[in-house]
Parts: C-alpha cells; sequence; structure tokens
C-alpha cells in the first residue's frame, strides 16, 4: 500500500511528505492547500507545502515554528502540530465540494540516561515516521569555586566553607529554562542509601536554608539555562564518613512557559524568596508538605549526580 503521507523527525526540524493525490489518485490537490500550523502559520513561507517532485509536496521547518506546541511528560519531549489542508471553495455549481482534513503529527525524543551527570541522549521517536535520529539535552552539575568564574579543581571542603554549585542545561535549537526539583546528600552514590538529607525539596524549595544560621541558598539568576545554589558542607550525626555526593532531579522547559510549580526558592531573612524575583511562587514552600523526593524518581529516569565531595572538620 503506498502511503500518502509520512513525517520524518530531524535533529531540529520536522519534514512532512505528502502526495499530490493524497485522497484520490484522480483529484490531485495545490501544494499551496497543505500547511503545517494555525492559519497565522501560513504567513511564514516554509509552513506551506512545496513541490517536490515525483508527485510528492513536501513542508519542512523548524520544530518550534508553524504553530508547533511543545510539551513534557516524565521520559520524553513531544513537539505537537496539525497538518491541515483547506481546499478552495466551488468556483461555479458544477464543481465537488471538497472537505477539508486536519491530521496530528507529533515529533518525540525519549530519554536514554547516562549514569553520570554528562549529556542525556533521547532518541526522536515519531508519531508517523520512517526514520529517527539523535539529539543532545545536557544536564550538568559543577563545583565552582569562590567567584564563579570557572570550575573548582578541589572536590575537598571543610565545615564553615561554602559550596558552589551550579547547575545548568544546554540545549543548542531551544532556549530552555532550568528548574531543580529536588536534591539529596548521601554518603555513597545510591541515591536511596541511608542517611541522607533532602537539601532542596517540595519542587524547589531550599529546605536547608531554613536551619538556624544556615547560609545556604539558590543566588538570583542571571541565565535562564543556569541556576547557583550555595551550600554549606555537613557531617551527619552518628556516621562521620567523610565522603558526600549530592543528586539532584532536574527539569528543564520552554523560556516562554509560566509555570508556577517550577521554581527556586530559598529561606532568608524571615521569608522564602525566589531566585526569579516573584516571590509568591515560594508561598507554599511553608507549608509541611511531605517530601516529595520520592515522586521525583518517578518523573525523571535518572537523575544528575556530583561528587565525591571531601567534607572535614577544621583542624
Amino acid at each position: 500500500k503506498v502511503k500518502t503521507l509520512v513525517v520524518k523527525c530531524h535533529e531540529d526540524s520536522i519534514e512532512v511528505v505528502m502526495k499530490s493525490y493524497p485522497f484520490d489518485p484522480r483529484r490531485p490537490v495545490e501544494p499551496e492547500h497543505w500547511r503545517l500550523g494555525p492559519s497565522r502559520a501560513a504567513e511564514k513561507h516554509h509552513c506551506t507545502a512545496k513541490v517536490s517532485g515525483n508527485g510528492e509536496f513536501i513542508i519542512r521547518a523548524p520544530l518550534t515554528d508553524c504553530g508547533s506546541e511543545m510539551m513534557f511528560t516524565q521520559s520524553a519531549v513531544l513537539y505537537n502540530n496539525l497538518l491541515l489542508y483547506s481546499p478552495p471553495p466551488p468556483t461555479s455549481p458544477g464543481d465537488v465540494l471538497q472537505v477539508g482534513a486536519a491530521i496530528p503529527v507529533q515529533c518525540q525524543y525519549r530519554r536514554r540516561y547516562t549514569v553520570s551527570s554528562g549529556a542525556l541522549k533521547p532518541t526522536w521517536s515519531p508519531l508517523i515516521s520512517t526514520q529517527s535520529t539523535h539529539l543532545h539535552l545536557d544536564f550538568n552539575l559543577r563545583l565552582m569555586t569562590a567567584d564563579w568564574s570557572s570550575e573548582r579543581k578541589s572536590s575537598l571542603y571543610f565545615l564553615g566553607e561554602t559550596v558552589n554549585i551550579e547547575a545548568s542545561v544546554d540545549h543548542h535549537h531551544l532556549p530552555l529554562r532550568l528548574s531543580v526539583d529536588s536534591c539529596v546528600a548521601t554518603l555513597t552514590s545510591d541515591v536511596t542509601s541511608y542517611p541522607r538529607y533532602p537539601f532542596i525539596d517540595h519542587r524547589g524549595c531550599f529546605t536547608d536554608s531554613q536551619l538556624h544560621g544556615s547560609s545556604s541558598r539558590f543566588l538570583p539568576r542571571v541565565q535562564d539555562q543556569l541556576l547557583q545554589l550555595q551550600l554549606q558542607p555537613f557531617l551527619f550525626h552518628q556516621d562521620h564518613r567523610h565522603t558526600m555526593y549530592i543528586t539532584c532531579y532536574l527539569e528543564a522547559e520552554p523560556v516562554s512557559s509560566k509555570n508556577p510549580v517550577k521554581r527556586a526558592c530559598s529561606f532568608m531573612s524571615g521569608r522564602w524568596r525566589s531566585a526569579d524575583g516573584d516571590d509568591r511562587v515560594c508561598e507554599s514552600c511553608s507549608s509541611r508538605a511531605k517530601s516529595s523526593h520520592k515522586r521525583a524518581v518517578h518523573r525523571q529516569t535518572e537523575p544528575t549526580r556530583l561528587g565525591p565531595m571531601i567534607f572535614l572538620t577544621a583542624a
């Protein structure tokens, strides 16, 4: 059976190939009657079909163009759109009235997480497709120097010092805003091991900053794809091993999204404050909700890990 429509998902674009006679071989259609996305997308030249030869039309457009909508699931990023057929109205009484069509198209990539804090290598999995490709989405945690100018070479800290940590996400084609869902400190690389200390919890509340005398906090955000946080070194009671691992569940969403649940909040001067300036998103940090750490495990297959670090008491 001949395929009248094929969707191909590339690293940074979507390609739709259709036959010039999608409904009836005896009734070919014109390319300008096909477009990707809503009517406002027709203003962009690449959102309308073009003749490609061999009795086919083609549309190739950037993933974020032509009215495409992005959404995040627990394990994938989806780009959804509609391929629209808008036939012209009859021009004479004898013309056949043609009915339009709206065909959902989707590009999806699944995250194949690595164990380290290095690159995530998702695989595109289109809804209607003949091929797949690869895309890089990098989440990272880095120890930074005191002035944040470069990565810190040493991972040894004394109690009373400050651990500067930079969380980041990188995607070469989309502007993303990073958020830290939760972070937990453990003595081994196993995030489920005990003892453990969730110092960021409740979808972005820096709970360690509530402790008396704590200077732990998120710094004011300077770039959408970065978050800088400061943590005071500590040791667990009744277990004085000095090796510490930090495991964080990082998330990213388009800069255009306004999601009040995504926040970076610190407790300073008796109140919760946001690294993004709108302190209202932090109000629920004061509630005594149960830890969201276990829920975060189900939202992301593999977290981002930093360590080992060595925390020592001063001589």
